[in-house]
């Protein structure tokens, strides 16, 4: 339309000219092509019909030139092409498009390859120009180009696609250097290259040195110079043009040049604290990567250790700086660093304290964190006392100037000191530590250190709390919490598969590794974990080989109070599972007297007394508790062992006072749902709760749970019944159960005196945890073992 303005966004010789030269080529219009960099135009310019404007930026004199070609050509329709945007200037002065197109829609489709191609006589499929549009994105320059090259060559092969992107990214960087468009924006181009995939918050830095180079990030993207993946919030250019682009950083010297640009980015990252985005930068280059690694060792606990560690090692060959060694003495220890796994092999502990003993003493921040360190090898020994005292000595220093790293190493200090008071049995000293290291590096924008210090506080209770608010409160915070550390991501999975009583999650759990060196309380308390979950599973014998390997593997160190407490937890736990009664009640009695409000004893004697088929014994445990448990899970749990108890003595009285006890806990445990109380004395218990709640006056929660506890009964009979251990004999009798009507009816179906029969049947009833032919029968069938 005479008179309009058109706004086509796209990148330099993106083919819009071409588009407008084809689109007058039959009409007798008149066509002149300008560019904004020509400030003034002169009066005998020819007279245009269309005009076609490159605006080559968003600045003054980029406006001022605009308004000149519309004051020259005002009848004119005026086309311009931008790979920013519209300056702004052009609005104040009243001058808008009235039509806005994307570059992209200049870009190059596979019909329009093929039409060129077959200008040029090359013969293409369609396949090879798909083919050639993912490798080179749909821009008209890259595409003609490497078609050109291909139709010279006779074939579309690597060495044309090589040689057509090298022609064109050489294009560019005359352009650049001849001021067609801001150098910044090549500038970027050359970062973004040389650094290779990225996250996309990492590219808007790269673009960010400039409004105009951000909105020419947006034309670029349009254009197709990039590929991403979503999944892995990766972004790269493609791969044919990236390595045109270090070709042309290579053949004109710029690649120190480059990398100094790259380190300073990474630099101003780091100082703003985005640890992540800052390494990100730096971590397929060495040389730049290299310097951070010198400046910034303080940050590199962001980084994933799998990263940081061959980092480290490699530069540490290359530089002898101390603070290089501390640094992967820190990667190979500290699992304060993101992604340590908790496991600290031998060889990473000789490696550690070889690097420290090459430091020496050095003064601040890097002599601070080399003896940390030399503390958490104390820890990792088992003399968690000494590494206590050399932590809190450190934790009460000030001897560290105020500075970037300051921060993080004073938060370091106090999370190392409740670690070791964790390992120590100081769980009042441990949540004082930990707490005042995440409210520092909180404050001080460490935000995943932050959290791993409060994650480590699920294990630690205030001093003076009674054991059952504390156990409670432990238990509260493992189930259901958002882990961050890998080890603790493995303990919390087990806790909530315990408590909903998953046997799916519960194998996974245990299918995992359980290696888990610090903090070592972490690792008793896994263990106690998995040690529950084999007894639901109904593998006991298994736990109690594992604990047999945890105690050798830690012989030589000497367990803290609590570690003590918790392995002898386990070994009761593993051997009450086991049927053998006697021993658990010699491992409980283990438990000092001065760390019984570490757990809670007196249920675990009452439940390995009802086990042990001593009722009366169970009750009598429970009713001397020196803390009464009176909510929560503990709650639920005595409710239950009670119940159980007073069932199984089987007086009027007793089952009455048993149902009260049941109905107790049902309504308690239809808020909060812990399955695990319900399941941990065995199948057969299971089956009497189940049944005995049939017979209550619940409300519609309380019925819903007792469906719940159904449900996972079925759940957790299916998947023991491959551990059940049923002989082929025992089989063959549990089928005959199905259609005889008798023991004797049994025995002449299968050619057996009735004795044996009756052998046979009670060995049945003890695997399948049920005390009645009917309900043989029945959960015979609900886990398949019978149709």
């Amino acid at each position: 339309m005479p008179g309009a303005t058109v706004l086509v966004t796209a990148q330099h010789k993106s083919g819009v000219a071409s588009s407008v030269r084809e689109w007058l080529a039959d009409t007798e219009q008149r066509l002149v092509v300008w560019s904004s960099n020509r400030l003034e135009v002169p009066e005998n310019a020819p007279e245009a019909d269309v005009v076609l404007l490159e605006i080559e930026g968003m600045r003054t004199d980029h406006a001022t030139a605009t308004l000149a070609v519309r004051r020259r050509w005002p009848n004119a329709t005026l086309i311009a092409v931008s790979s920013t945007q519209w300056p702004p200037e052009l609005l104040d002065a009243g001058l808008r498009p009235e039509r806005v197109f994307s570059g992209a829609m200049f870009g190059f489709t596979a019909d329009e390859v093929l039409d060129r191609a077959d200008q040029l006589g090359l013969s293409l499929s369609w396949d090879e120009a798909t083919a050639l549009l993912d490798r080179v994105g749909t821009h008209a320059g890259f595409v003609d180009a490497v078609l050109r090259a291909a139709a010279a060559r006779g074939s579309l092969d690597d060495e044309a696609v090589r040689a057509g992107c090298h022609e064109q990214a050489a294009h560019f960087a005359g352009s650049a250097a001849a001021g067609v468009f801001r150098p910044n924006g090549w500038h970027a181009v050359l970062v973004t290259a040389r650094i290779g995939p990225m996250p996309r918050r990492t590219l808007l830095a790269v673009w960010g040195r400039d409004e105009v180079v951000r909105a020419a990030l947006d034309n670029i993207m349009q254009s197709g110079f990039f590929i991403e993946d979503v999944e892995r919030d990766r972004i790269e250019l493609r791969p044919a043009i990236r390595a045109a682009v270090v070709e042309r950083i290579t053949r004109e010297a710029r690649l120190d040049d480059v990398d100094e640009a790259i380190a300073d980015l990474a630099a101003k990252l780091l100082d703003a604290g985005h640890a992540g985005d800052g390494w990100a930068v730096v971590a397929e280059l060495p040389g730049p990567r290299d310097r951070m690694l010198t400046r910034y060792w303080w940050q590199l606990g962001e980084v994933d250790v799998s990263l940081a560690r061959p980092w480290l090692e490699q530069a540490v060959q290359r530089d002898p700086a101390p603070a290089l060694r501390v640094a992967l003495a820190r990667a190979l220890v500290s699992v304060t660093s993101a992604g340590h796994s908790g496991c600290v092999p031998t060889a990473d502990r000789h490696a550690a304290r070889e690097l420290l003993d090459e430091v020496g003493e050095q003064p601040g921040g890097v002599g601070i964190v080399a003896a940390l360190l030399r503390g958490v090898l104390l820890r990792l020994e088992g003399r968690a006392r000494e590494a206590l005292e050399l932590h809190e000595e450190l934790a009460n220093t000030s001897d560290i100037a105020d500075g970037p790293a300051a921060s993080i190493i004073r938060a370091n200090m106090l999370l190392q000191a409740g670690l070791s008071a964790l390992d120590a049995s100081r769980s009042d000293v441990s949540a004082a530590r930990l707490s005042a290291a995440a409210s520092l590096a909180h404050a001080a924008g460490h935000e995943r250190f932050a959290r791993f210090a409060h994650e480590l506080m699920l294990f630690t209770a205030p001093e003076g709390v009674p054991m059952t608010s504390g156990f409670q409160a432990r238990l509260d915070n493992l189930v259901g919490a958002q882990a961050l550390s890998r080890p603790m991501r493995d303990v919390v999975a087990l806790a909530n598969a315990l408590y909903a009583v998953d046997p799916t999650a519960m194998r996974d759990a245990l299918a995992g590794p359980d290696s888990i060196d610090d903090p070592r309380v972490m690792a008793h308390v896994s263990l106690a974990l998995r040690t529950i979950a084999h007894g639901l599973l109904g593998t006991s014998e298994l736990a109690l080989r594992s604990i047999d390997l945890f105690e050798q593997e830690n012989g030589a160190a000497a367990p803290a109070l609590n570690q003590r407490v918790i392995l002898a937890w386990a070994r009761a736990e593993a051997l009450a599972g086991d049927g053998r009664y006697e021993a658990a009640f010699e491992a409980i009695s283990r438990i000092p007297e001065a760390a019984a409000r570490l757990v809670p004893v007196d249920l675990l004697r009452a439940r390995t007394h009802l086990r042990g088929g001593e009722p009366e014994r169970a009750i009598a445990s429970l009713a001397s508790a020196a803390e009464p448990h009176g909510s929560g899970v503990l709650a639920v749990w005595s409710h239950i062992v009670l119940f159980l108890a007073y069932h199984a003595i089987g007086s009027e009285s007793s089952l009455d006072v048993g149902r009260q006890h049941l109905q107790v806990a049902i309504v308690a445990a239809a808020r909060s749902r812990p399955l695990l109380p319900f399941a941990a004395q065995g199948m057969g218990a299971l089956n009497t709760t189940i049944a005995e709640a049939g017979g209550l006056a619940l409300d519609p929660a309380g019925s819903r749970f007792v469906r719940e506890l159904a449900h996972m009964r079925d759940e957790l009979q299916r998947a023991t019944s491959s551990t059940l251990a049923l002989s082929d004999r025992e089989r063959t009798v549990l089928r005959a159960l199905v259609v005889a009507d008798s023991t004797r009816d049994v025995a002449a179906r299968l050619h057996v005196s009735p004795n044996t029969i009756k052998t046979q049947l009670r060995s049945i009833y003890r695997k399948l945890g049920v005390s009645s032919w009917a309900d043989a029968v029945a959960t015979a069938r609900r886990v398949g073992l019978v149709e």
